[in-house]
């Protein structure tokens, strides 16, 4: 039993010294000014009133919030709720929708566009056109969430939404980029006064997001999540085709997302991507690990991605 309970111990030493980073941690001071979190989201189950109090506390001036749609959680009252009672603070989206297929519900695409003209909704909130089944979430027969942005419901958004400055969130993984980028290429192509945001870089690698933004000036992305080891896919093959994180495992920020963040400095937008609980929970270390993260940039560079960029956006 002793050799047993010595032999334990060597294993987790071990266990220790080999999950140590071979690394080490940045020599930049972090980045201490405003941000402005470009893209967050709830159900009814949050906090709302201990979440907006910890990102003021970690110096967010504002959010763009949307609420999360299907059929366990509807967070529409509390967003709307807590809108109104933070009218300086958070900038409305239209609404998350988690079952739609193909192409979008024409019960949608009018909440959007009556949203908007009443000036209720400044953004539109993430609309999932390619997002593979997540570990420890709901697993579909297809391995997916899917709409085709070539079928005739995103053109029929897009076009309801002309002249009115309005973003929108559109959620593509590269997971399959030889059958998805062809499209979303035409597609910004097709509405190049549109502004489209593109949440977490779609867990691209530097050369994959920069092809994108290269050849279009309307994407915008989001750098939420692009801090974490994996997009979480419970697909191994799907995982294999997802680019590395922004930093290594000292969050020392790796040279080729460095020249990609000052490249395209006037298109990324510090994010948090706070959706569950969980992550509204971890809120105030999100943001003190993007701090060291801006902190490696040249501080025009981290000033336009903090908040800068999402004031134009968001016209704030």
């Amino acid at each position: 039993m002793k050799r047993m309970m010595v032999l334990m111990a060597l294993l987790c030493a071990f266990d220790a010294f080999s999950a140590t980073p071979e690394c080490s941690p940045p020599t930049d001071p972090a980045y201490q000014g405003p941000l402005f979190d470009s893209m967050a989201q709830t159900d009814q189950f949050l906090d709302g009133e201990s979440a907006i109090k910890t990102a003021q506390a970690n110096g967010v001036t504002g959010i763009a919030l949307f609420a999360r749609v299907h059929r366990k959680a509807n967070g529409k009252s509390l967003v709307q709720k807590l809108a109104r009672e933070y009218p300086n603070f958070i900038i409305l989206g239209a609404p998350k929708l988690f079952d739609m297929r193909y192409d979008l519900d024409s019960s949608f695409i009018d909440d959007v566009l009556t949203g908007v003209a009443e000036r209720r909704y400044a953004f539109v909130g993430e609309i999932l056109y390619t997002h593979g089944d997540k570990i420890g979430g709901e697993e579909t027969s297809s391995g997916e969430r899917y709409i085709d942005p070539m079928r005739p419901g995103t053109a029929k958004l897009i076009n309801g939404l002309k002249n009115k400055s309005v973003p929108v969130m559109m959620h593509w993984e590269v997971y399959d980029w030889v059958r998805d980028w062809p499209k979303f290429d035409q597609l910004y192509g097709e509405f190049p006064d549109q502004i489209f945001v593109w949440p977490h870089l779609g867990f691209g690698s530097a050369d994959k997001v920069a092809i994108v933004l290269a050849a279009h000036k309307n994407v915008w992305a989001t750098l939420s999540k692009k801090e974490l080891t994996n997009a979480n896919l419970s697909d191994d093959e799907k995982s294999g085709e997802i680019g590395p994180p922004v930093v290594d495992q000292c969050d020392v920020l790796q040279p080729e997302w460095k020249d990609l963040m000052i490249r395209f400095q006037d298109r990324l937008l510090f994010a948090t991507d706070a959706h569950k609980e969980g992550r509204w929970k971890q809120y105030e270390a999100i943001v003190n690990r993007w701090r060291v993260i801006l902190g490696q940039l040249p501080p025009d560079v981290a000033k336009a991605i903090a908040y800068q960029n999402a004031s134009r956006l968001y016209a704030k």
